[in-house]
């Protein structure tokens, strides 16, 4: 009987300490399956120019904000998915939320050199780790402002609550930068003023210089295509030549040298150069 007792017991402390483990490992699992991934794709932009997308997510705000807000946003991750091409690729966080959830803001700025013949990529592969209670994401583009811009229309993507004229560099934590970089502008900075650019809001002409590599002009966004103004990306072309005049009609025969008689052929002597004047009769040798 007593060690049935003593059997029971081991079995039951057994029991006991198999429990607590599955309890100190399950934080761990829901930790891991706490997160999703999702694959998202911006179409890549014209040479000279750049694509903006805006990434957010659907879950209801009291869902997607028990995590706290500061615990979202540092839980998100952007890798690409693929190859960025002759692109620049950017992706930055906002430091604030909108309605209680992040927003991601990705910059894609084709590098392609001029006179270059590789291929362009149609669109860039991006990897958007985030917390499940974020719910799926859902994404706004704006291709091609500089060479293409658009008028009459605020893009929606411009709804990000700024509190100043514009959208700044502290604003935004870079999570992903790839490719060759814009000159003298961080990655954070340079989402930015692509942002300012494409909503209307003041940037600055070196960052559009950098994007266009040197071939900007005097056309912004919303001027549409005037005379002497071209698009970053047209190509320079050498004037035609003014057309030549045309020849100068042979000069008259100068009279012939026969005193009463037409004469249609003058030989100068010694077999000199001969003068053709135009017939008027039968052919007649004139004397020398």
């Amino acid at each position: 009987m007593k060690l049935r007792f003593t059997l029971a017991l081991l079995a039951s402390a057994v029991t006991i300490g198999a429990c607590a483990g599955a309890a100190s490992a399950a934080p761990h699992a829901t930790g891991a399956a706490g997160a999703r991934v999702f694959t998202e794709y911006v179409a890549a932009p014209a040479q000279f120019d750049l694509s903006l997308a805006e990434i957010s997510f659907g879950a209801p705000a009291r869902i997607a904000n028990a995590g706290g807000p500061r615990r979202s946003r540092s839980a998100l991750r952007i890798a690409l998915r693929g190859t960025a091409g002759l692109n620049y690729v950017v992706g930055a966080v906002t430091r604030f939320n909108v309605r209680r959830r992040p927003r991601v803001l990705v910059l894609v700025v084709n590098r392609r050199p001029r006179g270059s013949l590789a291929p362009d990529l149609a669109r860039v592969g991006l990897r958007v780790t985030a917390a499940r209670r974020l719910g799926a994401p859902r994404m706004l583009l704006l291709a091609n402002p500089f060479t293409r811009p658009a008028t009459g229309l605020t893009p929606a993507l411009c709804d990000l609550p700024i509190r100043g004229p514009t959208l700044t560099a502290g604003d935004l934590r870079a999570v992903l930068s790839r490719g060759p970089a814009l000159g003298g502008f961080a990655p954070a900075a340079a989402v930015a003023q692509a942002y300012d650019a494409v909503c209307g809001r003041p940037y600055s002409p070196a960052f559009r210089q950098a994007v266009t590599l040197g071939a900007g002009s005097s056309c912004e966004a919303g001027q549409g295509i005037v005379a002497g103004c071209c698009p970053p990306n047209a190509m320079c072309a050498s004037p035609s030549p003014p057309p030549r005049p045309p020849p100068l009609p042979p000069p008259p025969c100068p009279p012939c040298p026969c005193p009463r008689v037409p004469c249609p052929l003058a030989v100068a002597p010694g077999g000199g150069t001969a003068i053709a004047c135009p017939p008027q009769s039968q052919p007649i040798a004139c004397p020398l």
